[in-house]
């Protein structure tokens, strides 16, 4: 089955983080064997740029999105209207951070779980990886 994925999850899974889930690595592995895909939406990428400028995290942009967009099982889905739309049924109290409306509304977009630990998300009722 495909996934979506948060920021968080795919930083963590590119860097060996030990916070990530076993079944979420479980599900990159699989991506990586070529037996799943992963979608990535347009905004985790603004997301990282912002990380990494407010050094809250320590990568290299560059290096990141061209292992990420050379990789023919993850797929980078585009923002579009669509998915603006569909963050319009994501309540700002429910979900206030704007990068992860878009995300939660990517996901919806595409009918697709969602690989992500934020406790926000999971109480949405979506289908989730952790």
């Amino acid at each position: 089955m495909p996934y979506v994925t948060d920021t968080h999850s795919l930083v963590w899974y590119m860097t060996d983080d030990p916070k990530l889930s076993e079944q979420a690595k479980k599900a990159f592995q699989k991506v990586d064997n070529f037996q799943d895909t992963i979608f990535i939406p347009c905004i985790v990428f603004f997301e990282l740029v912002y990380l990494i400028e407010k050094r809250k995290i320590t990568a290299d942009f560059d290096i990141f999105f061209r292992l990420v967009s050379s990789a023919k099982n993850y797929k980078i889905e585009p923002l579009c209207l669509p998915i603006i739309d569909k963050s319009r049924q994501i309540s700002k109290e429910s979900i206030a951070d704007p990068w992860d409306r878009l995300i939660v509304a990517t996901s919806l977009h595409l009918n697709l779980p969602l690989i992500t630990r934020d406790m926000s998300i999971r109480k949405l009722g979506l289908k989730i990886v952790w």
